[in-house]
Protein backbone atom coordinates (compact mmCIF):
# COMPACT_ATOMS: atom_id res chain seq x y z
CA UNK A 1 0.00 0.00 0.00
CA UNK A 2 1.27 3.83 -0.62
CA UNK A 3 2.46 5.52 2.74
CA UNK A 4 3.90 8.20 3.63
CA UNK A 5 7.21 7.80 6.36
CA UNK A 6 8.96 10.43 8.22
CA UNK A 7 12.42 9.08 8.61
CA UNK A 8 14.46 11.36 10.27
CA UNK A 9 13.80 14.69 11.71
CA UNK A 10 12.40 17.20 8.16
CA UNK A 11 12.35 14.44 6.37
CA UNK A 12 10.02 11.98 4.97
CA UNK A 13 8.79 9.68 1.57
CA UNK A 14 6.20 8.02 0.08
CA UNK A 15 6.51 4.15 0.72
CA UNK A 16 5.26 0.93 -0.34
CA UNK A 17 4.67 -0.34 2.55
CA UNK A 18 2.64 -4.17 3.49
CA UNK A 19 -0.99 -3.88 3.44
CA UNK A 20 -1.78 -4.16 7.17
CA UNK A 21 -3.70 -7.22 8.88
CA UNK A 22 -5.42 -7.13 11.91
CA UNK A 23 -4.32 -9.28 15.15
CA UNK A 24 -6.69 -10.20 17.24
CA UNK A 25 -9.08 -7.16 18.79
CA UNK A 26 -7.92 -5.08 15.82
CA UNK A 27 -9.40 -3.36 13.08
CA UNK A 28 -7.89 -2.10 9.74
CA UNK A 29 -9.44 1.06 8.33
CA UNK A 30 -9.21 1.81 4.62
CA UNK A 31 -8.79 5.93 4.40
CA UNK A 32 -11.56 7.87 3.23
CA UNK A 33 -10.39 11.21 4.85
CA UNK A 34 -7.55 12.07 6.85
CA UNK A 35 -6.78 15.89 8.01
CA UNK A 36 -3.01 17.68 7.96
CA UNK A 37 -2.43 19.52 11.50
CA UNK A 38 -0.30 21.52 13.41
CA UNK A 39 1.16 18.53 15.29
CA UNK A 40 2.59 17.05 11.49
CA UNK A 41 4.37 19.56 11.06
CA UNK A 42 5.88 20.26 14.85
CA UNK A 43 6.54 16.20 14.16
CA UNK A 44 8.47 16.86 11.20
CA UNK A 45 10.31 20.09 12.31
CA UNK A 46 11.64 18.79 16.09
CA UNK A 47 10.21 15.15 16.75
CA UNK A 48 8.19 14.53 19.35
CA UNK A 49 9.11 12.86 23.03
CA UNK A 50 6.42 10.06 22.31
CA UNK A 51 7.00 9.58 18.77
CA UNK A 52 9.54 6.96 17.56
CA UNK A 53 10.87 7.51 14.23
CA UNK A 54 10.44 6.15 11.59
CA UNK A 55 6.50 6.58 11.22
CA UNK A 56 3.93 6.55 9.30
CA UNK A 57 2.21 9.67 9.62
CA UNK A 58 -0.55 11.28 10.58
CA UNK A 59 -3.39 10.66 13.23
CA UNK A 60 -6.75 12.74 12.56
CA UNK A 61 -8.60 10.54 10.19
CA UNK A 62 -12.12 8.77 9.19
CA UNK A 63 -12.18 5.48 7.68
CA UNK A 64 -14.18 2.32 6.23
CA UNK A 65 -14.39 -0.99 8.35
CA UNK A 66 -11.59 -3.28 5.75
CA UNK A 67 -10.75 -6.04 8.00
CA UNK A 68 -11.79 -7.13 11.76
CA UNK A 69 -9.54 -9.18 14.12
CA UNK A 70 -10.42 -11.94 16.33
CA UNK A 71 -12.21 -11.58 19.29
CA UNK A 72 -13.81 -8.18 17.94
CA UNK A 73 -17.54 -7.90 18.06
CA UNK A 74 -19.55 -4.93 16.76
CA UNK A 75 -18.03 -3.93 14.02
CA UNK A 76 -18.18 -4.96 10.30
CA UNK A 77 -16.55 -4.88 7.02
CA UNK A 78 -17.85 -1.91 5.08
CA UNK A 79 -18.81 -0.20 8.36
CA UNK A 80 -17.66 3.99 8.38
CA UNK A 81 -15.76 4.47 11.61
CA UNK A 82 -13.23 7.44 13.40
CA UNK A 83 -10.62 6.29 15.65
CA UNK A 84 -9.07 8.30 18.93
CA UNK A 85 -5.65 8.27 19.51
CA UNK A 86 -5.48 6.38 22.84
CA UNK A 87 -7.52 3.20 24.25
CA UNK A 88 -7.33 3.67 28.12
CA UNK A 89 -7.46 0.59 29.55
CA UNK A 90 -10.16 1.76 32.06
CA UNK A 91 -8.30 0.04 35.17
CA UNK A 92 -6.07 2.05 36.34
CA UNK A 93 -6.36 5.17 38.91
CA UNK A 94 -6.21 7.35 36.65
CA UNK A 95 -9.04 5.38 34.43
CA UNK A 96 -10.91 5.05 37.61
CA UNK A 97 -10.71 8.74 38.46
CA UNK A 98 -11.67 10.00 35.51
CA UNK A 99 -8.62 10.89 34.08
CA UNK A 100 -8.28 8.38 31.00
CA UNK A 101 -6.71 10.62 28.86
CA UNK A 102 -3.81 10.47 31.28
CA UNK A 103 -3.65 6.46 31.31
CA UNK A 104 -0.35 5.14 30.64
CA UNK A 105 -1.59 1.86 29.10
CA UNK A 106 -3.56 4.18 26.50
CA UNK A 107 -0.94 6.24 24.98
CA UNK A 108 1.13 3.11 24.62
CA UNK A 109 -0.11 1.92 21.82
CA UNK A 110 -1.30 5.16 19.65
CA UNK A 111 -3.54 5.06 16.63
CA UNK A 112 -1.09 6.89 14.10
CA UNK A 113 -0.40 6.39 10.40
CA UNK A 114 -3.59 8.39 8.57
CA UNK A 115 -1.25 8.74 5.32
CA UNK A 116 -1.59 5.65 4.36
CA UNK A 117 -3.85 3.64 2.26
CA UNK A 118 -4.72 1.58 5.41
CA UNK A 119 -4.42 1.79 9.15
CA UNK A 120 -4.52 -0.33 11.88
CA UNK A 121 -6.90 0.40 14.85
CA UNK A 122 -4.40 -1.17 17.91
CA UNK A 123 -6.48 -3.41 19.81
CA UNK A 124 -7.09 -0.76 22.90
CA UNK A 125 -8.52 1.97 21.14
CA UNK A 126 -11.21 -0.62 18.86
CA UNK A 127 -12.60 -1.66 22.74
CA UNK A 128 -12.39 2.11 23.95
CA UNK A 129 -12.32 4.94 21.53
CA UNK A 130 -13.11 3.82 18.26
CA UNK A 131 -16.44 5.68 16.97
CA UNK A 132 -19.51 4.68 14.65
CA UNK A 133 -19.98 7.57 12.09
CA UNK A 134 -23.53 8.91 12.42
CA UNK A 135 -25.48 8.89 9.37
CA UNK A 136 -25.41 12.22 7.37
CA UNK A 137 -22.27 13.05 8.41
CA UNK A 138 -19.44 13.02 5.63
CA UNK A 139 -16.04 11.48 6.50
CA UNK A 140 -14.32 14.99 6.17
CA UNK A 141 -15.89 16.74 8.82
CA UNK A 142 -15.88 13.15 10.75
CA UNK A 143 -12.46 13.17 10.85
CA UNK A 144 -12.18 16.40 12.78
CA UNK A 145 -13.21 14.10 16.57
CA UNK A 146 -9.97 14.59 17.57
CA UNK A 147 -9.31 18.32 17.37
CA UNK A 148 -12.64 18.97 18.72
CA UNK A 149 -12.13 16.03 21.35
CA UNK A 150 -9.35 18.20 22.59
CA UNK A 151 -10.96 21.44 23.09
CA UNK A 152 -13.95 19.92 24.67
CA UNK A 153 -11.37 18.65 26.97
CA UNK A 154 -10.08 22.12 27.57
CA UNK A 155 -13.90 23.12 28.01
CA UNK A 156 -13.82 20.50 31.36
CA UNK A 157 -10.89 21.87 32.39
CA UNK A 158 -12.24 25.52 33.07
CA UNK A 159 -14.23 26.47 35.93
CA UNK A 160 -18.03 27.74 35.25
CA UNK A 161 -16.81 29.01 32.22
CA UNK A 162 -18.40 32.56 31.43
CA UNK A 163 -18.47 35.99 30.05
CA UNK A 164 -15.52 36.73 27.63
CA UNK A 165 -12.73 34.28 26.86
CA UNK A 166 -9.95 35.51 24.77
CA UNK A 167 -8.54 32.65 22.56
CA UNK A 168 -4.81 33.33 21.92
CA UNK A 169 -3.61 32.14 18.64
CA UNK A 170 -5.26 31.95 15.17
CA UNK A 171 -5.09 28.37 13.86
CA UNK A 172 -7.73 25.65 13.37
CA UNK A 173 -7.61 24.99 17.63
CA UNK A 174 -8.25 28.80 18.10
CA UNK A 175 -11.16 28.43 15.58
CA UNK A 176 -12.30 25.40 17.18
CA UNK A 177 -12.28 26.63 20.32
CA UNK A 178 -13.92 30.13 19.34
CA UNK A 179 -16.97 27.70 17.73
CA UNK A 180 -17.24 25.50 20.65
CA UNK A 181 -17.16 29.19 23.46
CA UNK A 182 -19.65 31.25 21.21
CA UNK A 183 -22.52 28.86 21.24
CA UNK A 184 -22.11 28.30 24.38
CA UNK A 185 -22.63 31.70 25.34
CA UNK A 186 -19.59 33.33 25.71
CA UNK A 187 -18.40 36.61 24.23
CA UNK A 188 -15.25 35.26 22.27
CA UNK A 189 -12.09 37.53 20.86
CA UNK A 190 -9.45 35.61 18.70
CA UNK A 191 -6.34 37.28 18.83
CA UNK A 192 -3.83 35.98 15.97
CA UNK A 193 -1.10 37.67 13.21
CA UNK A 194 -2.76 36.44 10.41
CA UNK A 195 -5.19 38.94 9.36
CA UNK A 196 -6.93 36.88 6.79
CA UNK A 197 -8.02 34.94 9.68
CA UNK A 198 -10.89 37.29 10.41
CA UNK A 199 -13.51 36.10 8.41
CA UNK A 200 -13.09 33.25 9.37
CA UNK A 201 -13.25 34.28 13.01
CA UNK A 202 -16.17 35.88 12.61
CA UNK A 203 -17.76 32.88 10.55
CA UNK A 204 -16.72 30.76 14.16
CA UNK A 205 -18.38 33.40 16.65
CA UNK A 206 -15.63 35.57 17.45
CA UNK A 207 -14.17 39.21 17.35
CA UNK A 208 -10.60 38.93 15.87
CA UNK A 209 -7.08 41.05 17.31
CA UNK A 210 -4.63 41.62 14.71
CA UNK A 211 -1.51 40.83 16.82
CA UNK A 212 0.35 43.07 14.53
CA UNK A 213 -1.39 46.03 15.26
CA UNK A 214 -2.37 45.68 18.36
CA UNK A 215 -3.35 48.97 19.97
CA UNK A 216 -4.27 49.55 24.00
CA UNK A 217 -7.75 47.75 25.11
CA UNK A 218 -7.71 45.64 21.93
CA UNK A 219 -8.58 43.05 24.19
CA UNK A 220 -11.21 44.39 26.57
CA UNK A 221 -14.77 43.12 26.62
CA UNK A 222 -18.22 44.90 25.48
CA UNK A 223 -18.27 45.01 28.77
CA UNK A 224 -15.63 47.09 29.39
CA UNK A 225 -13.07 44.75 31.16
CA UNK A 226 -10.51 42.47 31.07
CA UNK A 227 -11.58 38.92 29.70
CA UNK A 228 -12.72 36.34 31.96
CA UNK A 229 -10.64 33.25 31.04
CA UNK A 230 -8.04 33.13 28.48
CA UNK A 231 -6.78 29.96 26.47
CA UNK A 232 -3.46 29.74 24.88
CA UNK A 233 -3.61 27.53 21.36
CA UNK A 234 0.18 28.61 20.27
CA UNK A 235 2.56 26.18 22.02
CA UNK A 236 4.45 29.58 22.96
CA UNK A 237 6.46 30.30 26.38
CA UNK A 238 5.99 33.78 25.84
CA UNK A 239 2.14 33.52 25.40
CA UNK A 240 1.86 31.77 27.98
CA UNK A 241 3.72 34.02 30.76
CA UNK A 242 1.66 36.92 29.31
CA UNK A 243 -1.67 35.32 29.55
CA UNK A 244 -2.13 35.88 33.36
CA UNK A 245 -1.97 39.93 32.90
CA UNK A 246 -4.89 39.83 30.12
CA UNK A 247 -7.58 38.28 32.09
CA UNK A 248 -8.97 40.00 34.87
CA UNK A 249 -8.50 39.29 38.62
CA UNK A 250 -9.94 36.14 39.59
CA UNK A 251 -9.46 35.27 36.23
CA UNK A 252 -8.26 31.43 34.67
CA UNK A 253 -5.59 31.10 32.27
CA UNK A 254 -5.76 27.40 30.08
CA UNK A 255 -2.40 26.30 28.79
CA UNK A 256 -4.04 24.48 25.99
CA UNK A 257 -1.25 24.46 23.40
CA UNK A 258 1.74 22.34 23.91
CA UNK A 259 5.67 23.95 24.26
CA UNK A 260 8.88 22.61 23.05
CA UNK A 261 10.14 19.10 25.17
CA UNK A 262 12.06 20.74 27.66
CA UNK A 263 10.49 24.09 27.45
CA UNK A 264 10.72 25.85 31.03
CA UNK A 265 8.16 29.08 31.99
CA UNK A 266 7.90 31.98 33.99
CA UNK A 267 5.25 33.23 35.71
CA UNK A 268 4.60 36.92 37.64
CA UNK A 269 4.21 35.72 41.34
CA UNK A 270 2.78 38.73 42.07
CA UNK A 271 0.24 38.77 39.77
CA UNK A 272 -0.68 34.89 40.36
CA UNK A 273 -0.85 35.52 43.89
CA UNK A 274 -2.77 38.47 44.53
CA UNK A 275 -4.95 38.63 41.37
CA UNK A 276 -5.88 34.80 42.41
CA UNK A 277 -5.48 33.47 39.21
CA UNK A 278 -5.62 30.04 38.31
CA UNK A 279 -3.52 28.15 36.21
CA UNK A 280 -4.12 25.01 34.24
CA UNK A 281 -2.79 22.35 32.08
CA UNK A 282 -4.95 20.16 29.20
CA UNK A 283 -3.69 17.36 27.47
CA UNK A 284 -5.87 15.10 25.36
CA UNK A 285 -9.32 13.95 25.69
CA UNK A 286 -11.21 11.00 27.09
CA UNK A 287 -13.33 8.39 24.97
CA UNK A 288 -16.15 10.19 26.52
CA UNK A 289 -15.14 13.72 25.15
CA UNK A 290 -14.38 11.81 22.11
CA UNK A 291 -18.08 10.55 21.85
CA UNK A 292 -19.33 14.09 22.54
CA UNK A 293 -17.18 15.45 20.38
CA UNK A 294 -18.73 13.40 16.98
CA UNK A 295 -22.25 14.16 18.83
CA UNK A 296 -21.42 18.16 17.98
CA UNK A 297 -20.23 17.57 14.67
CA UNK A 298 -23.19 15.37 13.44
CA UNK A 299 -25.57 17.31 15.07
CA UNK A 300 -24.24 20.91 13.61
CA UNK A 301 -22.93 22.35 16.99
CA UNK A 302 -19.71 22.42 15.14
CA UNK A 303 -19.17 22.71 11.75
CA UNK A 304 -15.78 22.34 10.40
CA UNK A 305 -15.49 22.18 6.81
CA UNK A 306 -13.92 25.94 6.56
CA UNK A 307 -11.06 25.08 7.74
CA UNK A 308 -10.16 23.10 5.03
CA UNK A 309 -8.51 25.03 2.75
CA UNK A 310 -7.90 22.68 -0.24
CA UNK A 311 -8.57 18.82 -0.86
CA UNK A 312 -6.80 16.15 -2.60
CA UNK A 313 -5.24 12.64 -2.64
CA UNK A 314 -2.22 10.94 -1.06
CA UNK A 315 -0.49 12.01 -4.08
CA UNK A 316 -0.92 15.66 -2.62
CA UNK A 317 0.42 15.22 0.85
CA UNK A 318 3.69 16.97 0.13
CA UNK A 319 2.22 20.20 -1.38
CA UNK A 320 -0.24 19.96 1.31
CA UNK A 321 2.47 19.76 4.14
CA UNK A 322 4.98 22.42 2.71
CA UNK A 323 2.11 24.77 2.38
CA UNK A 324 0.85 23.96 6.11
CA UNK A 325 4.67 24.49 7.21
CA UNK A 326 4.69 28.11 5.75
CA UNK A 327 1.70 28.88 7.44
CA UNK A 328 -0.26 29.37 4.35
CA UNK A 329 -4.22 27.60 4.39
CA UNK A 330 -5.54 26.00 7.86
CA UNK A 331 -6.00 22.41 7.63
CA UNK A 332 -5.69 19.72 4.11
CA UNK A 333 -7.79 17.05 3.65
CA UNK A 334 -6.28 13.82 1.84
CA UNK A 335 -8.99 11.86 0.38
CA UNK A 336 -9.10 7.92 -0.47
CA UNK A 337 -8.77 6.49 -3.87
CA UNK A 338 -6.36 7.13 -6.20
Amino acid sequence: MKAFVQTAIGRFEEQDLPLPSPGPGEIVLRLSAALTCGTDVKLLKRGHPRITLPVTMGHEICGEVAAVGDGVSGWAVGDRAVPGISGPCGRCPDCAAGRANLCVCGHADRLWGAFAEYVRVPAGVVAANLHRVPDGLDDEAAAFLDPVASVLHGWSRLREPSGALLVYGAGALALLWAAVASRRGLEVVLAGRRPEREKLAARFGARFVDLTRERPGAFVSSGGGAPDIAVDCTGDPQVWERLPGLVRPGGQVLLFGGCAPGTRVGFDAARIHYAEITLSGSFHYTPAEARAALEALGSGEVDPRPLVTARGTLADLPRFLEAQGRGEGVRYAVRGGA
